[in-house]
């Protein structure tokens, strides 16, 4: 688990960054998806019995969010993000059930200065997110702005 700062110099292509896990929970899975995506598989236990999955899973927005957190929490951007410009190649590949754990794996695949503000750069990561089997759950790959040294 990387702990220390990172700054856009410092991210290698090929550089892989693991993160702790996090246990879901079902109160969890019901809460986010009340509040951004209110399907009845994510929110009714009776309901999704009857569902495409047979039992409530978590919404795929909400194991987004918990992969970013895990990777901020690293604290390899902390200080150093600038924000992202956008995701690429979004995939939930397989459900997310209360009391998984899940981890994340940030791997490096891209990286490029920013030819007009030379303060920042572009760090691109492919994101495999995996349950305690490592079962993948999901992918992504991230565009973060990342602060120069200079």
């Amino acid at each position: 688990m990387q702990k220390s700062k990172m700054f856009f110099e410092d991210f290698e292509v090929g550089l892989v960054i693991k993160t702790e896990s996090k246990k879901i929970t079902k109160k969890e899975i019901i809460s986010f998806a009340k509040n951004y995506d209110p399907q009845d598989f994510h929110i009714d236990e009776n309901k999704a019995k009857k569902g495409p999955f047979g039992t409530l899973v978590s919404s795929g927005f909400m194991t987004l969010g918990i992969s970013f957190t895990q990777f901020f929490e690293t604290g390899v951007v902390k200080e150093t993000s600038m924000g992202a410009w956008g995701i690429d190649e979004l995939r939930w590949t397989y459900p997310v059930y209360p009391d998984d754990k899940l981890k994340s794996e940030v791997k490096v695949i891209e990286k490029k200065l920013s030819s007009k503000k030379p303060n920042k750069g572009t760090v691109r990561t492919l994101n495999t997110v995996t349950n305690q089997d490592d079962k993948v759950v999901m992918t992504w790959i991230a565009n973060f702005l990342i602060k120069t040294k200079s």
